[in-house]
């Protein structure tokens, strides 16, 4: 929709925003958000208008436009993934994006970037898996200080990354992917593992690997100590809960964490959009429509 016959249609839509008569008002406010993308350098001309009501009316739809924008977005990681894992990183951007939609990517990617330079001059060459660990996690958690947040676990900035690389407090899930995105950069096979109820990561190896916490300032974990961390939250063990888990699987609990958050701050609607995303990402075919 380039065409000067259609971006005239959009214009005047926006003058009948303020139009007297209810029932017009809200049929051009559908039409907006049905446009979506193509309304918003409009509506974001008339939020910048003299006209308060104008202004108002605006904003609003540009932020019912904005869910439905982010679910495509959503939409379109989730087929790139289709048959093979999605993009780790891409997905907790979008997550970021939720939660500080004029939060900056690039920003975040320039701070992993410095970590994983400064990972790099530590390691020796020569290095063994065992010392790869223990440079990662002496990087982030004593030289730079990131830490579990043990004493405010429900505040919702511990699942953006953008306030996780701003604060260095974070849940289990995104300290390991924190650990996961430094180390990808310089091609170690870090993962993450999702145990029940407390995920942790992993230097993956053809025979087992390295477990270590990132929570609790990167240490090191033997197979007992993962068996009693999920006994601890009431699992039986299971062979299955010490393999990787996929960027998929990630991602959908780190939103999975953020409904129970919002749900229980009585912030429903964001709740309900972070569960329409959950069911994009693992079934972007059957979810189109808003």
């Amino acid at each position: 929709m380039k065409n000067q016959k259609a971006l005239g249609q959009i214009s005047h839509l926006i003058q009948l925003l303020t139009d007297r008569d209810d029932f017009v008002r809200q049929k051009v406010r559908e039409q907006l958000i049905e446009l979506g993308e193509d309304a918003l350098p409009f509506l974001e001309m008339a939020v910048r208008s003299e006209e308060v009501p104008l202004r108002i009316q605006a904003q609003e739809i540009i932020n019912a436009i904005f869910p439905i924008k982010l679910g495509e977005k959503f939409r379109q990681l989730a087929q790139k993934g289709l048959g093979r894992d999605v993009d780790l990183e891409a997905g907790m951007f979008l997550i970021m994006e939720f939660g500080y939609p004029n939060s900056d990517p690039q920003s975040c990617r320039e701070d992993l970037d410095l970590l994983a330079r400064q990972l790099e001059q530590n390691l020796a060459l020569d290095a063994d898996p065992t010392q790869i660990v223990v440079t990662l996690t002496q990087l982030l958690f004593q030289q730079e200080n990131f830490k579990g947040n043990q004493n405010n676990f429900m505040d919702p900035d511990n699942s953006y990354l953008n306030k996780v690389l701003e604060h260095k407090t974070g849940l289990p899930i995104t300290l390991s992917a924190l650990c996961v995105l430094v180390a990808s950069r310089l091609d170690l096979p870090i993962v993450g593992i999702g145990l029940p109820g407390h995920y942790i990561a992993k230097y993956n190896l053809p025979q087992g690997g390295i477990y270590f916490d990132p929570f609790h300032q990167g240490r090191t974990l033997t197979r007992a100590d993962c068996i009693k961390i999920s006994e601890q939250f009431g699992q039986p063990f299971e062979e299955h809960f010490l393999s990787q888990s996929t960027h998929r699987e990630t991602l959908v609990r780190m939103m999975n964490n953020l409904v129970q958050v919002y749900q229980s701050s009585n912030e429903l609607k964001k709740a309900e959009t972070l569960s329409s995303y959950i069911k994009i990402l693992l079934n972007p075919e059957n979810t189109r429509g808003h």
